[in-house]
């Protein structure tokens, strides 16, 4: 394929492509920093440093909910409403006075003390994780390990009631389900918000015994926060904290089965998994790419972005910029990649940053020191039909122990 006929990151969608985006993101990267997408129709940005340059642009707005909303048939629209409602109450889709206000309602408290408080449980359910499976030699990474861990952590912080628990099981990001036009997760989003609102008292007072009651409680006595917004970054947490996380974890898995010598050096050197864990986001985010609006014209390498056109930040294509990262399609644990962009950058920087990245050192830790020798165990690698989350559909692995 050449640069030309690369016109669009929709070519992902093509069979020839599927499941290989570095490929046609070195393709384009060559060529532009920045490219116009008739397809997504939207500024496709490429390259590290402009991604960072316009990350922190306050001429681009990630207030775009109410625009897409507006774009869909009459139909989706009206069934895509209530999940509209709850994206526009996030954090992630609020700019100037209205995010920094929302922000504040958890930020202060997921600091990276309360993430040290959480080591030994997020290690002692990893263990337990693998207590199960390591006996039987073989394992699906993301089904028995990743997504049950990251689950599990979640259920705690947030306070889900227990009865209500099995509703974060397989959770499927929002974002994907509201871009992708499904109306699947609907029900579940109704039980879970009845659930959510059965203990709103407690939570309202502060007296609630779950973390998540714990980290806003003093903002709450501050602020007028509603029940929707509450409600909404309460989601939020769970999105970041376990969609995304589940799926780092189970990429970062497929990347050592493809470079077996640094599995070796995790084992060997197990204090390099704190650094390594920036490389796993760096060499292969589960999350490729972040929208914005402009808000004004911007001019970027001879290019005019104009009032009101969407801009991608592709990410992922960042992270491998050639530029910035040398041999970038090499993983290497001790590299220092801890200004990769799969956190985002600017304003809207991942708050659970520190928390994934525990998570994944934590994981990838003991994965490679309780199992050894990995083989694939499924015929073909298969992903979610979408060109923005990379996620796994399973990776299960025969392994020694």
């Amino acid at each position: 394929m050449t640069v030309s006929e690369a016109s669009s990151i929709s070519v992902l969608f093509d069979q020839e492509w599927s499941g290989k985006p570095y490929e046609l993101y070195a393709l384009l990267q060559a060529e532009h920093a920045i490219m116009w997408d008739d397809i997504m129709r939207s500024w496709i940005v490429l390259r590290h440093s402009q991604i960072t340059e316009l990350a922190k642009d306050a001429r681009l707005s990630g207030a775009r909910i109410d625009d897409f909303h507006r774009q869909l048939p009459p139909e989706s629209r009206a069934t895509m409403a209530p999940l509209a409602a709850i994206l526009k109450d996030m954090m992630l889709f609020n700019e100037g006075p209205a995010h920094s206000r929302l922000r504040k309602l958890i930020r202060p408290n997921l600091s990276p003390r309360f993430i040290r408080d959480l080591r030994t449980m997020i290690e002692k359910l990893a263990d337990a994780l693998l207590d199960q499976v390591v006996p039987t030699g073989e394992m699906d990474v993301v089904r028995d390990f990743s997504e049950p861990l990251t689950r599990g952590v979640i259920a705690m912080i947030a306070g889900v009631p227990s009865h209500a628990a099995h509703l974060l099981e397989n959770w499927p990001g929002l974002l994907h389900e509201f871009f992708s036009q499904s109306p699947d997760e609907l029900p579940r989003l109704a039980a879970l918000r009845a659930a959510f609102d059965e203990t709103a008292d407690l939570r309202q007072a502060g007296a609630g015994d779950d973390l998540f009651t714990q980290m806003i409680a003093e903002q709450l006595g501050r602020d007028s926060y509603t029940a929707d917004e509450v409600f909404a970054n309460f989601l939020l947490l769970i999105d970041a904290g376990q969609a995304t996380t589940t799926h780092l974890i189970g990429n970062a898995a497929l990347a050592l089965l493809h470079h077996r010598e640094q599995a070796d050096l995790l084992r060997q050197r197990p204090e390099v998994a704190a650094n390594a864990a920036h490389e796993f986001m760096r060499y292969d985010s589960s999350v490729q790419f972040t929208t914005r609006v402009a808000l004004a014209d911007i001019e970027l390498d001879d290019v005019r972005i104009r009032q009101g056109d969407t801009v991608t930040l592709l990410l992922g294509a960042g992270n491998r910029d050639p530029r910035r990262y040398a041999d970038p399609g090499r993983l290497d644990l001790t590299r220092k990649a801890s200004d990769h962009l799969s956190f985002g950058h600017g304003i809207h920087y991942c708050l659970g940053a520190s928390l994934a990245l525990a998570e994944i050192e934590i994981a990838m830790q003991r994965l490679v020191r309780r199992t050894w020798n990995w083989r694939l165990a499924q015929s073909e690698i298969n992903w979610l039909d979408s060109i923005n989350f990379r996620f796994l559909t399973g990776l299960r692995i025969r392994f020694d122990h």
